[in-house]
């Protein structure tokens, strides 16, 4: 570590008197970064910038109650440079002892008193109170707070200044930009929930701004009140004006194109793509349409192994309710199954806040045709599936924090219609958290899933057992491969099972800028037959995702000759 020698600079901090916060805080806010193995600067030694932190400090504590501290700055030269010494005085931390404001806000505030002081808490309370009169039709409201302190006691009183109360008069919707808005003016009706001779609320705009932007066509929208005036209906207030939302479109029109690698111990190069195209807002109505196909090609046989694809209408206002309903036409051709099908789906789909909650049911009809050899006769399955999803995590392409919850059950034959009865039922739990404060972050997902015949049945189709190994479940392992055995099997898929469990684990973190790594452990059990691996990864995060290069070994039965297998792909696994 070289120092210029026309500066001079921090060489340490030292902390003293310091019990509420930790010392490494006040370290760093006076600037004091200790380089790592000779890398990295020391800060440069500044009297003004030394006062400007003594104060900021200062500061903080008063925020957080400390209203006597003192906090004093001295220095101490050693060599080239100077030891900063940091005397802190905290004092007595001051309690809020009582809260004046409107009768009608307080017994909504469920605060228990006294409480140590902290300036966020005061105004946060503020903000409580605007947001409290903003949803009552007074969008002008204006608080002023004064405190009183005395023997390390505060007494904090809000005074509101309610402005008027304003009534909507209309709501209209005008282009943020100099372009015509293609959408058609009932959809933005149905979407806001902010209707014509009501109060104003704040809750019911920012409901409505929800909902629109959950369309996916507006790339932004503002709101504004205009042309308020003395309202002739005193229904609701004593104003009125008019909602105007400015919305700015964008393209309605969606290409998706998904890569990805994966190696098998007897392909040991498979090459998946998926293609998707959707319009969100056919005839100008909000109708969706979704065409997409995917392929998984062998490369050193030069053959594709399976291919799908899949038609997809959307109807966002079913029997004119706030009702989505998907009708799906597919096909798939599976070499490693042995099979072909054709299906219809239907689902209606109610959703809530912002599609992060969503309930839905349907039936689906599958034809099923054994090719290339393949065992049995054409059958068909017709069944009846009921899910239901939640998500709460913060960042959808790299949470932090949150979960998301898959609950899935399906019923099929229902004793009287297809060729098999049999219940099936999966649960899915992904949890994602950050290691405290540090750029550490954890995600975990567990998977159970049962099927069984039942009522006419006592057979499973063998397609609609769960198959377990490779990407997607336990890296490490090539598909299909963990599982009892099927006797005189000759084909792909052997291992199959009524029975699963799945759990994953991953340790990730951003190494440098918009590169990550990642460790984990996969475990799966189908059965009475189970494995475990684990690996590394890396991760190049985008604006659509991070690309995942991920390496896994399997830790069962391992042979000497196994390196691992690789797999490449956009999205984390979970």
């Amino acid at each position: 570590m070289f120092l210029l020698l026309s500066y001079t600079y921090v060489l340490d901090v030292e902390v003293v008197g310091v019990r509420f916060f930790k010392p490494s805080f006040v370290k760093r806010l006076f600037g004091y970064r200790k380089p790592f193995l000779g890398f990295g600067k020391y800060a440069r030694y500044s009297p003004s910038i030394l006062r400007h932190r003594a104060a900021q400090l200062e500061q903080i504590y008063r925020d957080s109650g400390f209203f006597d501290v003192k906090v004093q700055v001295r220095d101490s030269v050693v060599g080239r440079g100077r030891v900063v010494i940091v005397e802190v005085e905290e004092g007595p931390r001051y309690v809020i002892r009582r809260i004046v404001a409107p009768e009608g806000f307080l017994r909504t505030l469920k605060v228990k008193l006294p409480r140590p002081y902290s300036q966020a808490f005061v105004a946060s309370v503020e903000l409580s109170i605007v947001e409290w009169y903003q949803d009552r039709g007074y969008p002008f409201v204006e608080v002023r707070r004064d405190l009183y302190a005395e023997d390390t006691l505060v007494d904090i009183t809000y005074e509101v200044d309610s402005g008027p109360r304003v009534m909507i008069r209309e709501v209209l919707f005008r282009s943020a930009d100099s372009s015509h808005l293609m959408t058609r003016r009932r959809i933005f009706y149905r979407e806001v929930v902010l209707k014509r001779g009501e109060c104003f609320s704040l809750s019911k705009i920012r409901e409505s701004l929800s909902r629109l932007y959950r369309t996916l066509l507006f790339t932004s929208i503002r709101w504004k009140l205009e042309g308020l005036r003395k309202a002739s209906n005193r229904e609701c207030g004593d104003s009125s004006a008019v909602l105007v939302f400015y919305v700015k479109e964008g393209t309605p029109r969606i290409l998706d194109l998904t890569v990805g690698i994966q190696s098998e111990t007897e392909r040991p190069i498979l090459f998946n793509t998926e293609a998707s195209f959707q319009h969100l807002n056919l005839f100008n109505n909000l109708q969706r349409v979704q065409v997409s196909a995917a392929t998984l090609f062998d490369l050193m046989a030069q053959r594709i192994t399976r291919f799908s694809s899949n038609v997809i209408y959307q109807e966002p206002y079913f029997l004119d309710m706030y009702l989505r309903t998907n009708v799906r036409v597919s096909g798939e051709y599976d070499s490693d199954r042995k099979m072909e099908r054709l299906g219809l789906y239907g689902e209606v789909v109610k959703p809530y806040v912002l599609n992060r909650m969503e309930i839905a049911a349907g039936p689906s009809v599958e034809l099923r045709y054994p090719i290339d050899g393949g065992d049995g006769e054409r059958y068909r399955i017709f069944k009846v599936f009921e899910r239901a999803y939640f998500d709460t995590r913060d960042d959808i392409f790299d949470p932090s924090w949150g979960s998301v919850i898959n609950l899935y059950v399906e019923e099929a034959g229902l004793g009287k219609v297809g060729d098999y009865d049999f219940l099936k039922g999966v649960v899915e739990v992904s949890v994602y958290q950050r290691f405290f404060l540090t750029a550490w972050k954890w995600a975990d997902r567990i998977k159970v899933g049962k099927i069984g015949a039942v009522l006419r049945s006592d057979t499973l189709p063998f397609y609609d057992r769960f198959t377990l190994g490779g990407e997607g479940q336990v890296r490490g392992y090539d598909r299909f491969s963990i599982g009892e055995r099927v006797e005189n099997c000759d084909g792909v898929i052997c291992h199959v099972g009524t029975s699963l469990v799945v759990f994953n684990y991953e340790v990730r973190r951003r190494i440098w800028r918009e590169i990550g790594g990642v460790i984990f452990f996969d475990f799966g059990y189908l059965s009475r037959d189970y494995g475990y691996s684990a690996g590394l990864g890396l991760r190049y995060f985008t604006p659509i995702g991070p690309v995942r290069l991920d390496w896994g070994i399997r830790l069962k039965d391992r042979s000497p000759t196994d390196r691992g297998k690789i797999y490449l792909g956009i999205g984390h696994m979970f």
